[in-house]
Protein backbone atom coordinates (compact mmCIF):
# COMPACT_ATOMS: atom_id res chain seq x y z
CA UNK A 1 0.00 0.00 0.00
CA UNK A 2 1.61 3.06 -0.95
CA UNK A 3 1.48 6.26 0.83
CA UNK A 4 -1.66 8.88 1.96
CA UNK A 5 -1.61 12.26 0.14
CA UNK A 6 -1.82 14.73 2.41
CA UNK A 7 -4.70 17.29 2.05
CA UNK A 8 -4.42 20.37 0.18
CA UNK A 9 -0.90 19.62 -1.99
CA UNK A 10 -2.07 19.62 -5.15
CA UNK A 11 -5.23 21.27 -7.22
CA UNK A 12 -7.28 24.88 -6.12
CA UNK A 13 -6.19 25.07 -2.89
CA UNK A 14 -2.68 24.67 -3.68
CA UNK A 15 -2.83 27.17 -6.98
CA UNK A 16 -4.97 29.75 -5.01
CA UNK A 17 -4.07 31.33 -1.51
CA UNK A 18 -6.16 33.70 0.67
CA UNK A 19 -4.86 36.89 1.19
CA UNK A 20 -5.21 36.54 4.95
CA UNK A 21 -2.55 33.77 4.08
CA UNK A 22 -0.50 36.06 1.88
CA UNK A 23 0.10 38.48 4.56
CA UNK A 24 1.06 35.69 7.36
CA UNK A 25 3.89 34.69 4.54
CA UNK A 26 5.40 37.80 3.87
CA UNK A 27 5.16 39.75 7.01
CA UNK A 28 3.01 42.63 5.63
CA UNK A 29 0.31 44.95 7.05
CA UNK A 30 -2.96 45.13 4.62
CA UNK A 31 -1.49 48.43 3.24
CA UNK A 32 1.50 47.50 2.30
CA UNK A 33 0.58 44.31 0.90
CA UNK A 34 -1.78 46.27 -1.70
CA UNK A 35 0.76 48.91 -2.29
CA UNK A 36 2.99 46.36 -3.42
CA UNK A 37 0.39 44.52 -5.91
CA UNK A 38 -0.16 47.84 -7.22
CA UNK A 39 3.45 48.16 -7.73
CA UNK A 40 4.13 45.17 -9.29
CA UNK A 41 0.63 44.51 -10.73
CA UNK A 42 -0.64 41.52 -9.12
CA UNK A 43 -4.50 41.36 -8.97
CA UNK A 44 -6.98 38.97 -7.06
CA UNK A 45 -8.07 36.19 -9.15
CA UNK A 46 -11.65 34.81 -8.62
CA UNK A 47 -11.12 30.12 -8.76
CA UNK A 48 -13.57 28.46 -10.79
CA UNK A 49 -14.35 26.78 -6.93
CA UNK A 50 -14.11 28.76 -3.90
CA UNK A 51 -15.29 26.47 -1.94
CA UNK A 52 -11.90 24.02 -2.67
CA UNK A 53 -10.05 26.92 -3.15
CA UNK A 54 -10.60 28.20 0.32
CA UNK A 55 -10.04 24.42 1.72
CA UNK A 56 -13.88 23.40 2.30
CA UNK A 57 -15.46 27.14 3.66
CA UNK A 58 -18.02 28.94 1.72
CA UNK A 59 -17.02 32.60 3.16
CA UNK A 60 -15.82 35.11 1.21
CA UNK A 61 -12.71 35.73 0.56
CA UNK A 62 -10.03 37.41 -1.83
CA UNK A 63 -7.70 34.73 -3.63
CA UNK A 64 -3.94 35.65 -4.92
CA UNK A 65 -2.56 33.01 -7.44
CA UNK A 66 0.36 31.06 -4.89
CA UNK A 67 2.92 31.71 -7.80
CA UNK A 68 2.11 35.43 -7.17
CA UNK A 69 2.82 35.56 -3.19
CA UNK A 70 6.12 33.32 -3.90
CA UNK A 71 6.77 36.05 -6.68
CA UNK A 72 6.55 39.04 -4.46
CA UNK A 73 8.47 37.48 -1.55
CA UNK A 74 11.46 38.11 -3.20
CA UNK A 75 10.85 41.26 -3.51
CA UNK A 76 13.00 43.78 -2.33
CA UNK A 77 10.58 46.61 -1.86
CA UNK A 78 9.39 45.06 1.52
CA UNK A 79 12.57 45.56 3.06
CA UNK A 80 12.26 49.13 1.84
CA UNK A 81 8.90 49.12 3.28
CA UNK A 82 9.97 47.96 6.59
CA UNK A 83 12.77 50.48 7.20
CA UNK A 84 10.49 53.23 5.90
CA UNK A 85 7.80 51.69 9.37
CA UNK A 86 11.15 51.82 11.78
CA UNK A 87 12.05 55.49 10.73
CA UNK A 88 8.43 56.47 11.32
CA UNK A 89 8.71 54.52 14.71
CA UNK A 90 11.70 56.74 15.56
CA UNK A 91 10.54 59.98 14.56
CA UNK A 92 7.32 59.49 16.53
CA UNK A 93 9.64 58.43 19.09
CA UNK A 94 11.75 61.28 18.89
CA UNK A 95 8.61 63.72 18.57
CA UNK A 96 7.23 62.67 21.15
CA UNK A 97 10.05 62.98 23.76
CA UNK A 98 9.98 66.80 22.51
CA UNK A 99 13.98 65.65 21.28
CA UNK A 100 13.44 68.19 17.77
CA UNK A 101 16.98 68.03 17.45
CA UNK A 102 16.85 64.07 16.91
CA UNK A 103 13.70 63.91 15.07
CA UNK A 104 15.57 66.56 12.56
CA UNK A 105 18.34 64.54 12.19
CA UNK A 106 16.22 61.39 11.31
CA UNK A 107 13.95 63.44 9.25
CA UNK A 108 17.32 64.41 7.27
CA UNK A 109 18.57 60.86 7.05
CA UNK A 110 14.67 59.71 5.73
CA UNK A 111 15.32 56.39 3.88
CA UNK A 112 14.19 56.25 0.09
CA UNK A 113 13.37 54.13 -2.27
CA UNK A 114 13.20 53.68 -6.49
CA UNK A 115 11.32 51.87 -8.28
CA UNK A 116 13.35 51.88 -11.34
CA UNK A 117 13.52 48.06 -11.19
CA UNK A 118 9.71 47.80 -11.52
CA UNK A 119 9.34 50.18 -14.17
CA UNK A 120 12.01 48.21 -16.41
CA UNK A 121 10.33 45.11 -15.23
CA UNK A 122 7.02 46.04 -16.21
CA UNK A 123 8.66 47.60 -19.76
CA UNK A 124 11.95 46.25 -20.42
CA UNK A 125 11.97 47.63 -24.21
CA UNK A 126 10.87 51.01 -25.10
CA UNK A 127 8.02 49.91 -27.48
CA UNK A 128 6.12 48.18 -24.48
CA UNK A 129 6.48 51.70 -22.87
CA UNK A 130 5.01 53.25 -25.90
CA UNK A 131 2.11 50.72 -26.16
CA UNK A 132 1.13 51.18 -22.57
CA UNK A 133 1.14 55.11 -22.87
CA UNK A 134 -2.44 55.74 -24.12
CA UNK A 135 -3.55 54.46 -21.02
CA UNK A 136 -1.99 57.52 -19.26
CA UNK A 137 -2.73 59.69 -21.91
CA UNK A 138 -6.56 58.99 -21.34
CA UNK A 139 -6.62 59.34 -17.29
CA UNK A 140 -4.62 62.59 -17.60
CA UNK A 141 -7.50 63.31 -20.23
CA UNK A 142 -9.81 62.42 -17.72
CA UNK A 143 -8.75 64.60 -15.52
CA UNK A 144 -8.39 67.24 -17.32
CA UNK A 145 -12.32 66.95 -17.91
CA UNK A 146 -13.64 66.38 -14.60
CA UNK A 147 -14.45 69.57 -12.96
CA UNK A 148 -12.31 70.75 -9.33
CA UNK A 149 -13.70 69.57 -6.47
CA UNK A 150 -12.07 69.25 -2.82
CA UNK A 151 -10.46 66.27 -3.65
CA UNK A 152 -9.01 67.26 -6.72
CA UNK A 153 -7.52 70.97 -6.63
CA UNK A 154 -7.83 73.41 -9.38
CA UNK A 155 -4.16 73.08 -9.65
CA UNK A 156 -4.08 69.70 -10.83
CA UNK A 157 -7.12 69.98 -13.03
CA UNK A 158 -5.10 73.22 -15.06
CA UNK A 159 -1.49 70.99 -14.86
CA UNK A 160 -3.27 67.69 -16.66
CA UNK A 161 -4.72 70.71 -19.29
Amino acid sequence: MGKLKKKYTEGASRTYTTRNRALKKLQLSLADFRRLCILKGIYPVEPRSAKRANRGSTKPTTFYYTQDVKLLSSEPLIAKFRQHKIFLRRLQHALGKKDFTRAKNLNSHRPEYTLNHLVIERYPSFTDALRDLDDALCMVFLFASMPSVKRVPKQGIEECK
